[in-house]
């Protein structure tokens, strides 16, 4: 998959800026505050529909202005020169055309281009809180399965609906509709944990030697799905699953009514790092944390690539200055294999000697060859 060509109009600080790109790695190099995160952010609301800033687009549109739009040019074996638009102001709303076709449902076109990033701060992602670890299965897998993308969608308004009625109704009351909601909850959250399973057996493959291609040391890295359900490594069953969770929620049943709150499904699910055994969140250093997120940003990119059979594009927002030498060149070992990528930086002299691309200088809002 590959971005072609790029225009912005009143998104941050961009006011218009239009630019064409290379089929390889493009690198974008200027001064903190001058905006590459910026253009960053605009390939991905083209890719998945929304920002990895800010929940708010308006937030987005630039100062004293009532909308922006993003217009972008792709390409694949697939979509031959599929232009794609996004269009957000506060008084309409967010709008996504393809061709010129409005897309009525955003969950549609999830996966069409998929992209991964990777930000500073994706660096809490071994020591923040479980939102972040589902946050990551969940964007990922939704770009290989409309039927995951479906199901949390689906299991979310379940899910607040029977916290609604856990919280309100009386006793009576939930006993006799808690039922329904129950099966809702069974039949979508099963799925939603089937295929975060799938995931992290395709991690536990290929963690360890992708983990040591970037620190040159022999460690053993291992992930563990943590469950509400109990157990689940060896379950590869949809059927086997929806028994333990209902039987799960049967046997909670009554701490939930006091809690007035769900305890039981995929929401409450979290993963562990672990390095030799040890969980990295207690044990590891700043500097095996960030090879660690590298390894599963370059893994996230292959499972993508293999589920979907198409490369997705590559966003690495000023991450090198983050890293030591040898763990830069692990990085830039993979990118030398990598299909589109976009690699902003403070430090364009560090790439001089190294990787094929093309090369911009952003300055006063203006992208320049460099």
């Amino acid at each position: 998959m590959q971005l072609k060509d790029l225009e912005i109009e009143n998104f941050r600080n961009f006011l218009d800026l239009k630019v064409i790109f290379g089929n390889g790695i493009n690198i974008i190099s200027g001064m903190n505050g001058e905006g590459k995160t910026s253009i960053l952010e605009a390939i991905y609301y083209l890719t998945l529909t929304k920002s990895f800033r800010t929940s708010n687009d308006t937030h987005a549109i630039s100062y004293q202005k009532e909308h922006f739009n993003i217009l972008g040019r792709f390409s694949s074996e697939k979509l031959t020169n599929t232009n794609i638009r996004l269009f957000s102001s506060e008084k309409e709303g967010k709008h996504l055309f393809v061709n010129k076709k409005e897309v009525k449902k955003f969950s549609d076109f999830i996966g069409t281009i998929p992209a991964v990033i990777l930000t500073l701060e994706d660096l809490r992602l071994t020591f923040g809180g479980p939102q972040e670890r589902r946050k990551f299965l969940d964007i990922l897998i939704s770009q290989v399965s409309p039927l995951y993308l479906q199901s949390l969608k689906i299991y979310r308004r379940t899910l607040q609906q029977r916290n609604a009625l856990l919280s309100g109704g009386n006793k009576d009351a939930i006993e006799k509709q808690i039922a329904i909601w129950d099966g809702q909850l069974v039949e979508h959250g099963s799925q939603i944990i089937l295929s975060r399973a799938a995931f992290i057996k395709f991690l536990n493959q290929n963690l360890t030697e992708h983990y040591n291609h970037i620190s040159t040391r022999n460690d053993s890295i291992r992930v563990h799905y943590r469950s509400s359900l109990g157990d689940i490594a060896k379950t590869e069953d949809n059927t086997e699953i929806k028994a333990k969770f209902q039987k799960k929620l049967h046997l909670m049943f009554r701490y939930e009514c006091e809690r007035k709150s769900s305890v039981v499904g995929p929401h409450r699910d979290d993963i562990d790092f672990l390095k030799d055994d040890k969980n990295f969140k207690n044990f590891s250093s700043q500097g095996e944390n960030k090879t660690l997120v590298i390894a599963l940003k370059f893994l996230e990119w292959k499972y993508i690539s293999r589920e979907r059979n198409v490369k997705p594009i590559l966003l690495l927002d000023d991450i090198f200055g983050e890293l030591d030498e040898h763990r830069m060149h692990g990085l830039l070992d993979f990118l030398e294999d990598i299909g589109q990528a976009y690699i902003t930086t403070t430090m364009h002299d560090k790439f001089k000697e190294h990787l094929a691309s093309e090369k911009y200088i952003l300055k006063d809002r203006k992208l320049y060859a460099a």
